[in-house]
């Protein structure tokens, strides 16, 4: 079982970026906005997002 210092956050920000810019280039132009939240989201914020999402490391 993974803990949360096990996961590289800066490739979860990495796969969530591109998972929203596929969105963008796809017809979605409102997911400029939370591409843009990216940036401001702390580590602890960023894996839950993917969780969330349902994408992993």
């Amino acid at each position: 079982m993974y803990t949360y210092d096990d996961i590289d956050t800066e490739e979860l920000r990495e796969k969530l970026t591109d998972y929203y810019g596929t969105a963008m280039v796809n017809g979605f132009p409102m997911a400029m906005a939370d591409l843009n939240g990216l940036d401001r989201m702390d580590d602890e914020e960023i894996r839950e997002l993917a969780e969330e999402l349902g994408i992993s490391e």
